[in-house]
């Protein structure tokens, strides 16, 4: 059971479970996790009218530490995290770096990338891995990989990345304010109308228990580009949830099928490389590999083309697999009676469908998993 107080001073408090005197401190969130939480000293209210602005944004931040509270108390129930990178990873990582002049030191990059953000953008950090993923993939280049977390901690806020993770979960939510709940009922009725076709999904995990992302061009139904990316970024997302709450990793997989496809689903170049400008500028370090699974003639001219706009370090991690060699890949790395047939699947699965995958299925949960 979640309690939440919407008053202006007790939404300026921040929680603590350490020592407290009760008399000093007013308790405004209660969550119902085993752990009693009591909140910091709280600021004197303002004598001056409050706007409605104010207001909304009083709540917002009540709602904002609710959910912090909520995801520490989720992260107490996950597998420890796993480094899902190799010593074969680390090894080439060191070897590029010392080519380009950098000394490659993990410990010290991250400390240096941490004192080099804000207050404001440490708080908007994706997750506390996120500056040795930028660090890794920037091979110790420091005031690159300072450059590109900055970036993305922008974007993800302008992009409002923390609202498409959620818009399925808390659309209806009544500790929100109305014209909150309508942005994130609007996101929930985009994505869901981009994901109608079944073109993006989350069914099953690799053998290591990493998520795996189908991607099936064949089956595009959309020419909005901007909705085309929230649609993209909401798989990412989830695919990552549902890979961290399996086995501790931070990796997904990227299954891409070819069925149905023609030169006319080909989406536009802008497209293209806003898909390629996401996954590499913005999520670096969180695909393990993408499996391009029996591409049809048509595309060879357009891969041709697009691969100039893909970061070398990301095409290693690309694999075509046609013929008997694909088979043996896919074989290696997925049990293939649980992945479709255009991963190899063996065996027929059930339909997907999307209404069930969006709006009834845990966002920690991939299609048809059992996640009682």
């Amino acid at each position: 059971m979640t309690v939440l107080l919407s008053s202006r001073s007790l939404a300026r408090g921040l929680f603590h479970q350490n020592d407290y005197d009760k008399n000093n401190y007013h308790p405004c969130i209660i969550t119902h996790s085993g752990t009693t939480l009591y909140p910091t000293k709280l600021e004197e209210a303002p004598t001056e009218e409050s706007s409605d602005d104010d207001e909304y944004e009083s709540v917002e931040r009540q709602q904002q530490q609710l959910q912090q509270q909520q995801q520490r108390t989720n992260n107490n129930n996950l597998h420890p995290l796993i480094d899902d990178c190799s010593e074969l990873d680390h090894t080439r990582r060191v070897a590029i770096a010392t080519s380009h002049g950098f000394d490659y030191d993990e410990e010290q990059g991250v400390q240096s990338i941490l004192d080099a953000l804000t207050p404001h953008e440490k708080q908007h950090m994706s997750d506390e891995n996120m500056p040795l993923r930028h660090y890794r993939a920037d091979k110790g280049n420091l005031p690159q990989a300072i450059r590109k977390i900055k970036a993305t901690i922008q974007w993800r806020q302008d992009f409002n990345v923390e609202d498409i993770k959620r818009c399925f979960r808390d659309r209806n939510n009544p500790d929100l304010p109305i014209e909150k709940q309508k942005e994130l009922n609007h996101l929930a009725e985009v994505i869901a109308k981009e994901n109608e076709t079944g073109k993006i999904y989350c069914r099953g995990y690799d053998k290591e228990g990493r998520a795996v992302l189908y991607l099936t061009p064949g089956r595009e139904n959309s020419q909005c580009e901007i909705d085309n990316m929230r649609h993209l970024v909401y798989h990412l997302e989830r695919a990552i949830a549902c890979t961290r709450h399996k086995s501790g990793r931070q990796k997904v997989c990227i299954v891409i099928g070819y069925q149905g496809f023609r030169i006319a689903n080909a989406p536009p170049m802008s497209v293209v490389k806003h898909t390629l400008q996401i996954l590499q500028g913005h999520y670096p370090e969180r695909m393990f590999r993408a499996y391009i699974a029996d591409p049809p003639m048509v595309f060879r001219g357009f891969w041709k083309v697009i691969k100039h706009f893909i970061d070398p370090a990301t095409l290693d991690k690309i694999a075509f697999c046609t013929g008997e060699e694909g088979e043996a890949l896919l074989e290696r790395d997925f049990d293939t009676n649980t992945t479709e047939k255009q991963a190899g699947g063996q065996k027929e699965l059930r339909k997907f469908c999307s209404r069930e995958f969006l709006f009834d299925t845990p966002h920690h949960c991939t299609f048809d998993e059992d996640c009682s």
